[in-house]
């Protein structure tokens, strides 16, 4: 995975500039080319409202002027920066066009959390409609355990997924060599909760079971990595749970996870795992697509 070139989607300026502040240190790490792109959009500036042409457009005109001035100050000196003020409503969708013409390799934008378990729509409307990966991060990050952790989804394993965790493994394997961190391996065991409060099932037999058969398709995608047996963790669990708990064991500075979500069809299927996994997560989240 490269990262030569990383689109930073800003945060208002009334707002610490957590996104900013991450893209920086992944230019001082790597030396990637940044695009700082700062947006702004007001109602009043719209035909509908009740000002006139000539208001509207002096209005617009001081808004972005501004704008550009912050913006100016937020870079400062820094070189190997593309600065852009972008005047629109629909910020996941102007910056998943752009992805698609411009391919950069990392869009970092900042978590914002509502005050209900579900983060903004903009956060899940990126994530549905860009096709880079995209570095969600956190505004306070506890101290960290040196980790990456690379979520893995071994239940199935046709040629989509195994695709998918490969890029999941050599996007976390990118971060965590940048970072000087250490690299471990997540894959929920999922075993019917209902099938084991019934003791239909036996969970330690059933574990057992489902390790080995997924064992010779782990140790096909970990051996390029030699990434030790302590470092592969194997909770049994829904994903959208342990995955975050066990980076939150770690202290991980990023969780790596993959989605298939990349059409509106498949956002159901995103929300039962992916969603979950990143609205439990308290350290940044990367999430990479086939």
């Amino acid at each position: 995975m490269d990262l030569n070139n990383i689109t930073t989607v800003l945060d208002k300026p009334k707002h610490e500039q957590v996104a900013w502040r991450r893209s920086t240190e992944l230019q001082d790490l790597g030396g990637a080319k940044l695009e700082a792109v700062s947006f702004l959009w007001n109602a009043m500036c719209e035909p509908s409202s009740a000002l006139s042409a000539a208001d509207r457009k002096a209005m617009r005109h001081g808004l972005i002027e501004g704008r550009k001035a912050w913006l100016s100050k937020l870079v400062g000196e820094r070189v190997g920066v593309k600065q852009r003020t972008v005047w629109t409503s629909d910020i996941a969708r102007w910056v998943a066009d752009e992805v698609a013409k411009k391919s950069p390799d990392l869009v970092v934008k900042t978590v914002h959390k509502s005050a209900s378990i579900f983060h903004t729509p903009t956060d899940w409307a990126l994530l549905q409609a860009c096709s880079a990966p995209v570095l969600l991060t956190f505004g306070r990050r506890g101290k960290s355990g040196g980790n990456v952790v690379a979520s893995l989804d071994l239940h199935r394993i046709d040629r989509q997924h195994r695709h998918l965790n490969c890029r999941v493994l050599e996007a976390a394997h990118r971060f965590a060599s940048l970072q000087g961190a250490k690299l471990h391996v997540v894959f929920a065991v999922e075993i019917s909760q209902v099938l084991r409060d019934l003791d239909i099932v036996n969970e330690r037999i059933s574990k057992q079971k489902i390790v080995e058969n997924v064992t010779p398709e782990l140790d096909r995608l970990l051996k390029p990595y030699a990434i030790p047996k302590s470092r592969v963790h194997m909770p049994v669990g829904k994903a959208g749970k342990v995955v975050a708990q066990v980076a939150r064991k770690l202290k991980a500075e990023q969780l790596v996870i993959g989605s298939h979500a990349r059409r509106a069809k498949d956002m159901l299927s995103f929300g039962n795992t992916a969603q979950r996994i990143i609205t439990r997560a308290v350290s940044d989240v990367l999430v990479v697509h086939p």
